[in-house]
């Protein structure tokens, strides 16, 4: 009994010794070499990500990460941020790994900050995070899982999203855009799309754009909503459904209204616009 009870006092003393707080911190600040319109690889996890063209011919990066636990706090942690130049090009990729059992509360505090010139080009992986990018020029490439999205005033031509669980924001667009997203919303105003081609999973697509001559406008939606708001420009739209709602303004004129199929026409354009909708509701309006 003796031999039990010093057992516990040992574990009691112990768990009395770690409820303090332990804090992990990381700070980057420094500027790197890269073209005008060179690419940046970033690849992150659970971070608020600000990123913005500017005048200046390098990149600024500021990282602070701050991590408390309060508790009973067991095993190690690492986390570092390794940044490459090569070629005109910029990498930054974080590295971390974590072998540590916690009682009590976690909070980590992390952002990511970067100023860049307004050409470059975005290339992201990232996981469970939040993505501000502003002014930025060149093309984008994101592939991201549990993520919040905002663009404003990119003027790029190429824009490339696979997300999953998470919502894009955009004010402006232009070009082509490809979208691949499950349990996800997009919406995409004054844009000048020429080439759209998008799929989307339990989510809603709701697109303000022109029309391009002989533009190609792909949209597949399983769950959800697709909003489609012609600014200018025309063309054809035909629409396959099954168990879909499909409605269409005083604009376009119908061509075919039956159980499976829809079709319209809008002025005298030359754009094809096809639209795949499965359980989901299709609108179509012109401003």
């Amino acid at each position: 009994m003796k031999t039990l009870l010093s057992l516990i006092l040992i574990v009691l003393t112990t768990m009395a010794m770690a409820q303090t707080t332990k804090t992990g911190d990381y700070r980057l600040d420094k500027s790197y070499k890269i073209d005008e319109k060179g690419t940046i690889d970033l690849r992150s996890s659970d971070a608020k990500v600000f990123i913005t063209g500017s005048k200046r011919g390098d990149v600024h990066v500021k990282i602070d990460r701050v991590v408390e636990a309060r508790g009973f706090v067991m095993g190690e942690s690492e986390f570092s941020v390794q940044v490459e130049e090569a070629s005109g090009n910029l990498k930054i990729e974080e590295r971390q790994h974590s072998d540590v059992s916690i009682i009590g509360s976690y909070h980590e505090d992390y952002t990511i900050n970067i100023e860049a010139p307004a050409g470059v080009s975005l290339r992201i992986r990232g996981d469970d995070g939040d993505y501000f990018i502003k002014s930025i020029n060149g093309t984008m490439d994101l592939d991201l899982d549990d993520a919040d999205v905002e663009l404003t005033g990119c003027k790029g031509d190429f824009f490339s999203f696979r997300l999953d669980d998470g919502d894009i924001r955009m004010d402006e667009a232009r070009g082509t855009l490809e979208v691949s997203a499950d349990d996800a919303d997009v919406e995409i105003l004054n844009a000048k799309f020429s080439k759209i081609n998008a799929e989307i999973d339990d989510g809603d697509f709701i697109v303000q754009t022109s029309l391009a001559d002989n533009g190609d406008y792909y949209i597949d939606s399983q769950d959800g909503m697709i909003s489609f708001t012609v600014v200018a420009g025309g063309g054809k739209f035909d629409i396959r459904h099954d168990d879909a709602s499909v409605r269409a303004d005083a604009a376009f004129t119908s061509i075919e209204e039956s159980e499976d199929r829809s079709r319209f026409t809008l002025g005298t354009g030359s754009a094809k616009i096809d639209i795949r909708a499965d359980d989901a509701r299709v609108k179509l309006a012109k401003m």
